[in-house]
């Protein structure tokens, strides 16, 4: 038992030893980026898939060719920061943005819903990442679904949009 204590007693004394050896933290973060500004801007698209959530496989399924059409114009989303508002660019493929309204964010520090509120609806869209005033790509998603009678709700396919900052 006392070779057993000796043993556990030295990798403790190890393993104390590499923890006490990290590097010193130098500099500093710098102030959080302005995720509003980062949305501020002309997108258009440049991809879509599609997931079926009623498949088993629930593969993603490339269909940019619906909205990726020579000689038609790219669905295109505008937003601005005076008024947080939208509006779209008709194009190739069908637009489930609404044509004008206003935007939101579920949190303006770390969003994860980009929320449009339109002349017919309020759409909540998750983001597949924060968008920042450097970056050139906006990804949203489009839960669609399925409503029976006594309002209950089913997902049944995910629209994936990717959009280039123009």
């Amino acid at each position: 038992m006392n070779t057993n204590f000796k043993i556990l007693f030295f990798i403790l004394a190890v393993l104390t030893l590499f923890a006490g050896c990290k590097p010193e933290t130098k500099g500093e973060l710098g102030s959080p980026l302005d995720k509003v500004k980062g949305l501020v801007g002309t997108w258009k698209v440049s991809q879509f898939s599609q997931i079926d959530l009623n498949n088993p496989i629930q593969e993603e399924r490339d269909l940019t060719e619906f909205y990726i059409v020579e000689g038609e114009e790219r669905l295109t989303l505008i937003f601005t920061e005076d008024g947080r508002t939208y509006s779209t660019v008709p194009g190739a493929g069908r637009n489930y943005f609404g044509t004008a309204g206003t935007w939101s964010f579920d949190d303006d520090t770390a969003p994860s819903t980009l929320i449009l509120t339109n002349e017919a609806e309020k759409l909540e869209l998750p983001l597949g990442a924060m968008v920042r005033e450097f970056d050139n790509t906006l990804s949203i998603e489009v839960p669609r679904f399925c409503e029976d009678a006594s309002g209950n709700r089913t997902n049944t396919v995910i629209y994936k949009f990717q959009f280039t900052r123009q």
